[in-house]
């Protein structure tokens, strides 16, 4: 079964490209656009699997809950630049059904457009599990403050899951201890715990490895 898609872009020139290429993709069917919520609605609904494919800046839940709400007959694949795990966990609880990034390929971009007609949820290999963790607790809370940290911080909150101490945190990254002891008052107050240990189980809890940062 083919897949009908519709490009939600405001910019008129990446809609066109947009519409050009993914009208040459196997698998698509009845490629046409849409730059406003009204022109969206507009369109017939069609018997066949329908993705909303979104290019928009600074995307928000609520132009989501919008978006969703105007085409509740099909399912939204929204373009990013980044995958964060807070951001997507919210727009997924508002409406979204999968993400692709920016810089993957035409054939991945084909396929999850079809796998999001289909209904299937369309997320990253390596964040796919952290999202579907956080979608079953039914909020983003914990979610969010692990994206607050920066990739230093991470990797300090890694090796400190493992049991290492901050001197062998300090030769594992070349730091000085006393960078680390810095990170980690940083990353205590970002997780709002108030010691190593309780910022370890929290790390432990959340399944928070050297190798899933």
């Amino acid at each position: 079964m083919f897949t009908h898609v519709v490009v939600f872009c405001p910019n008129n020139l990446q809609q066109a490209a947009w519409v050009l290429l993914l009208a040459q993709q196997p698998g698509m069917t009845a490629v046409s656009s849409a730059t406003t919520l009204s022109e969206l609605q507009s369109h017939p609904p069609s018997a066949q699997p329908t993705t909303v494919f979104v290019d928009i800046s600074d995307i928000n839940a609520d132009f989501v809950s919008q978006l969703a709400t105007a085409v509740p007959e099909s399912n939204l694949l929204l373009l990013i630049d980044e995958y964060q795990i807070g951001a997507m966990v919210t727009l997924l609880q508002a409406g979204v059904t999968g993400f692709i990034h920016r810089n993957a390929s035409v054939p991945d971009l084909a396929r999850a457009i079809i796998a999001v007609g289909r209904g299937e949820i369309v997320l990253p290999p390596d964040k796919a599990s952290q999202v579907m963790v956080a979608l079953a607790r039914g909020g983003v809370q914990e979610e969010r403050q692990l994206d607050h940290l920066t990739e230093r911080e991470k990797e300090v909150l890694a090796l400190l899951a493992q049991g290492l101490t901050n001197k062998d945190i300090a030769q594992t990254l070349i730091l000085s201890v006393r960078t680390i002891e810095a990170h980690l008052r940083s990353i205590y107050g970002k997780l709002h715990v108030a010691s190593r240990t309780e910022a370890a189980v929290w790390a432990i809890n959340h399944g928070f490895s050297n190798e899933n940062r």
